[in-house]
């Protein structure tokens, strides 16, 4: 299986052809060493999330990034007033095969890259699903199963503008139909330090506006996007309260030491020393029983990102949210305090 070394995690949201930017990102991690031990991936993000597991790194996924077109990716559906979606993708099922963007036999064995997790949505109960090539650290609902193509293609299932994806016995939608960037299934899976990209501007920011929308289709996925935006907010909100928790529970470990120390020694009149190595006043053996984890890093674009981009997909797009993510990543590597090399 992947190292089982499970520190690192990037965790890549949804967002069709947009998906570029994550490239850029990478990108900029691998120049700074810093390269996951797991990847969750939803919709876009679980594309990009099995090509790495395949071995793909961001040179070699920006090669195929580079190529791909919208007619890579989907065709019109010609029963679309009969049926529930306007777009078919039997073309990305083709590609990803094709081009070699994914090889489900690494994935699936000893040779895969990184413990990899995609999310879907159960169309009849709206339920997010996690599946997952190697079993999770702390118990969870993941589902641990060989991941094949129906996986990938049920997490890029868009309500509307793409078909429902049969998985097993059920239907599956977009996992960013729930949840667009799910933090949990990377701490199940062991994660320490997390990498979040996002592709919308999380922070307020009154200088950027969003354009206002000017069709039903930008009208309804700048809904959705917020609404998705929304749920990251949720989930972060939660990663901390958690963190406040764990750091309760250290503290009150740090006085239940203090006090089994004081009364050893009054029973037994011997100095009794519980080992704290780093001198934090936390002794060792509660330290590593409760652990905090750090924020997040979050790497998002200052401005928002035009919608008509999640179906769209062409090379100059590509070009410019490539080059955005690389920047993006850089300008949040600096602001949480890290070394940008090649900076003074």
């Amino acid at each position: 299986m992947p190292t089982e070394n499970r520190k690192k995690a990037l965790v890549l949201s949804g967002g069709g052809g947009r998906g570029a930017y994550h490239v850029g990102v990478l990108r900029f991690l691998e120049e700074h060493e810093w390269l996951p031990d797991i990847v969750v991936g939803t919709s876009i993000g679980a594309v990009n999330g099995a090509a790495i597991a395949s071995g793909h790194n961001a040179y070699s996924l920006w090669s195929l990034w580079k190529r791909l077109r919208t007619q890579d990716v989907q065709k019109a559906n010609l029963n679309a007033l009969t049926e529930n979606f306007l777009l078919d993708t039997a073309p990305l099922r083709d590609t990803l095969q094709r081009e070699g963007w994914v090889n489900f036999d690494r994935i699936n064995s000893d040779e895969a890259k990184v413990h990899l997790r995609v999310t879907a949505t159960e169309v009849s109960n709206g339920r997010l699903h996690v599946f997952g090539n190697t079993p999770d650290v702390y118990p969870s609902r993941m589902r641990y199963e060989p991941l094949g193509l129906d996986h990938i293609i049920a997490s890029c299932s868009i309500p509307i503008v793409y078909p429902a994806t049969q998985l097993h016995e059920n239907l599956y939608w977009d996992g960013a139909t729930v949840a667009n960037t799910p933090l949990g299934p990377a701490i199940d899976a062991g994660a320490e330090e997390i990498v979040v990209v996002i592709m919308t501007p999380w922070e307020d920011d009154e200088d950027t506006p969003a354009d206002t929308p000017h069709n039903m289709f930008s009208t309804v996925s700048m809904t959705l996007e917020w609404a998705l935006l929304a749920s990251f907010q949720a989930d972060l909100k939660l990663f901390r309260r958690i963190n406040d928790l764990v750091r309760l529970e250290v503290e009150n470990a740090r006085l239940r030491a203090t006090n089994a120390l004081l009364i050893e020694k009054i029973k037994e009149g011997q100095e009794f020393i519980l080992t704290d190595a780093d001198g934090d006043g936390i002794p060792d053996i509660f330290q590593n029983k409760f652990q905090a984890l750090p924020d997040p890093i979050i790497v998002a674009p200052k401005k928002p990102i035009p919608v008509e981009q999640i179906v769209r997909y062409t090379r100059k797009g590509h070009d410019e949210l490539y080059e955005m993510g690389y920047q993006d990543a850089k300008r949040t590597w600096r602001a949480s305090g890290k070394l940008v090399e090649g900076e003074a």
